[in-house]
């Protein structure tokens, strides 16, 4: 049987698992098998058939697509918490995305098998898989606007803001979670594009030395906040005077 870390069965569960009873749980587990891999192991290629859900316990992972010409596209950044191919299950066929990890990972995979009779068995199960699936389908419609319509540097500063609010708001540095240039790839900018970008945020106070930031003050990226940032945000119901939306 797996054990689960503490903070993976505690009050803020990951998503797969929120709200299921003691007894739902322990039937996934059982069935399911703790894998670990090195970084750069390919999970999935693009156009196989993936085995099951993958749940990242420790470490980092991408899905990305690959073109003709082996240009690639990051699609998700993972973390632990976070899962993969759950809408590839269920639209049968090839993969039409590869996953890979990043860096040393534990994973926890879950039989295609069992993940279809769960959905069938355990209906917060299954509500709990749509709410993945619509939540990277909204993570999609982001980075679509994002490389249509926002600049560099607003892609950064929502990126960056974004793992400020994650990482507690109120410290003035927080470690990125991924190296810069896969940063670059997933906001869909060359790395140089990405250098450059940097340093019009040293000129707004916002210093990154390899994949650490450092801000003036706690407010330095509120200026790229957005409805959908803001409902993330802790200060945004209390009527703060520096967000941008009140």
């Amino acid at each position: 049987m797996i054990t689960l870390p503490q903070n993976f069965t505690g009050s803020t569960p990951p998503q797969l698992f929120d709200s299921l009873s003691e007894d739902s749980l322990q039937k996934i587990l059982s069935h399911s098998v703790m894998q670990e891999y090195g970084p750069s192991h390919l999970l999935v290629q693009q156009g196989d058939t993936p085995e099951g859900i993958y749940l990242v316990i420790e470490g980092t992972l991408k899905t990305f697509r690959l073109n003709e010409d082996g240009g690639e596209a990051v699609i998700r950044l993972l973390e632990p918490g976070g899962t993969c191919m759950e809408a590839v299950l269920f639209m049968g066929g090839p993969s039409p995305i590869a996953a890979q990890t990043l860096t040393k990972c534990k994973l926890m995979l879950m039989p295609e098998r069992i993940v279809r009779q769960h959905v069938l068995d355990d209906s917060q199960f299954a509500v709990n898989i749509l709410r993945i699936v619509t939540r990277h389908y909204k993570g999609a419609m982001h980075q679509i606007d994002a490389m249509n319509i926002k600049s560099p540097l607003q892609r950064v500063g929502y990126y960056f803001l974004s793992k400020h609010i994650e990482a507690g708001h109120d410290d003035l540095e927080f470690t990125l979670p991924f190296k810069k240039q896969i940063i670059a790839n997933y906001l869909g900018m060359t790395p140089e594009t990405f250098s450059r970008t940097l340093k019009q945020m040293q000129a707004m106070g916002i210093n990154v030395s390899d994949e650490k930031i450092r801000m003036k003050d706690a407010y330095s990226l509120c200026h790229f906040c957005d409805s959908d940032t803001a409902a993330m945000c802790p200060r945004h119901d209390n009527g703060c005077g520096t967000c941008p939306l009140n």
